[in-house]
């Protein structure tokens, strides 16, 4: 077995299922004792026999382990609870829709970063800003050396102090305080990145290896995905979905092709978004923005033109790829003896390059 450390508080009220999950990867909770959101990356685990810590990863969850910690070679394995099919289901949903929300957050994150740097630039412009918020008293401390101003003091007083802060000593001591804290603020935002990234990918395998929600995967995790198939990584997030869907189409449709006996058969689900299901879509594509309307789109394979196609070009055409399997049907239900639904069966292989596999 395996515990989560005792700073994260009790798990009370909830289910013994909740441990699947959480050992996973595919879920977090929230701590009953700070509040605070964890899961199996960022919790800590002690082995069952020396008590002592050690690093977990979702992958050893189905498999046993040695908690590699001095004489300790004791094996030990995970609990894994009943869960029924109904639950599952559940569960499948919800982890989307919390996954979905992740990858909002991180996409607004880069957008309000990239903001920043664009106002602050340079680290010099960036001290010169903090020392104006401290003249201004929206910074309590002194940029330079960490002095507090004091409740009652003014704009003046921090300007004073301003002119009068040469002590280089002071200076460097403050700097080397500050490096400290944010190497510590680093280490922990790094820790939550890895949870959110290793989540997002459980998630994707949980729910079936979709091609087609592959744009909920992190940039991180879709550039291990481009090593793994010896792809080129460079470029921006669309890019490299619309690489890497195109070489497991490709694989998967091989491996269709030979009967099953390749190596990579069945590892990925390839249905084209018109055959997909409601649920594996976005929930609410008209609120996403334009850079994750092109991400969806490369992850089911869409045309659409990079540069000039705005959010409501990419929403038209998602739309339409989603409708357009309904119409189809209906038009080759009859033969006007012309060719007519041989012309239309031709139509419609060029547009699906699914169509053959599924007949």
């Amino acid at each position: 077995s395996s515990g989560i450390n005792a700073e994260y508080g009790d798990s009370q009220g909830l289910e013994e299922a909740a441990y699947n999950f959480l050992m996973q990867g595919i879920k977090q909770y929230i701590c009953g004792g700070c509040f605070l959101k964890f899961g199996c990356m960022t919790a800590k685990h002690s082995c069952p026999h020396c008590r002592k810590s050690f690093e977990y990863d979702p992958d050893d969850y189905h498999r046993k382990i040695t908690c590699g910690n001095g004489k300790c070679e004791k094996e030990f394995g995970f609990w894994m609870f009943k869960v029924s099919e109904r639950r599952e289901r559940e569960v499948r949903q919800e982890v989307k829709e919390e996954n979905e929300a992740i990858a909002r957050k991180r996409a607004q994150q880069r957008r309000r970063g990239a903001r920043a740097e664009k106002r602050v630039g340079n680290i010099s412009n960036e001290d010169r800003v903090k020392e104006q918020l401290f003249v201004l008293l929206l910074l309590d401390a002194c940029p330079r050396c960490g002095w507090e101003i004091e409740r009652g003091l003014k704009s003046d007083d921090a300007k004073e102090h301003l002119t009068g802060c040469t002590d280089e000593k002071a200076h460097s001591v403050y700097k080397a305080k500050q490096a400290k804290e944010k190497a510590s603020k680093d280490a922990k935002t790094k820790a939550i990145e890895t949870q959110e990234e290793t989540q997002a990918y459980k998630t994707w395998e949980y729910n079936g290896r979709q091609v087609g929600q592959l744009w909920m995967l992190g940039e991180g995790t879709l550039v291990k995905e481009c090593k793994k198939h010896g792809l080129e990584t460079e470029g921006p997030k669309h890019v490299l979905i619309s690489r890497l869907g195109q070489v497991i189409r490709s694989m998967e449709r091989r491996a269709i092709t030979a009967g099953g006996e390749d190596a990579g058969s069945g590892t990925h689900d390839i249905t084209p978004i018109h055959k997909v299901d409601e649920e594996d879509l976005p929930q609410n594509m008209d609120a996403m923005t334009r850079d994750e309307l092109q991400c969806v789109a490369a992850s089911y394979g869409l045309k659409y033109d990079e540069k000039c196609d705005v959010k409501v070009d990419l929403l038209k055409k998602l739309q339409s790829a989603r409708l357009k399997g309904s119409g189809l049907l209906m038009i080759l239900d009859g033969d006007d003896g012309t060719g007519g639904k041989k012309r239309k069966r031709k139509q419609q292989e060029e547009d699906d390059p699914d169509f053959k596999l599924d007949e």
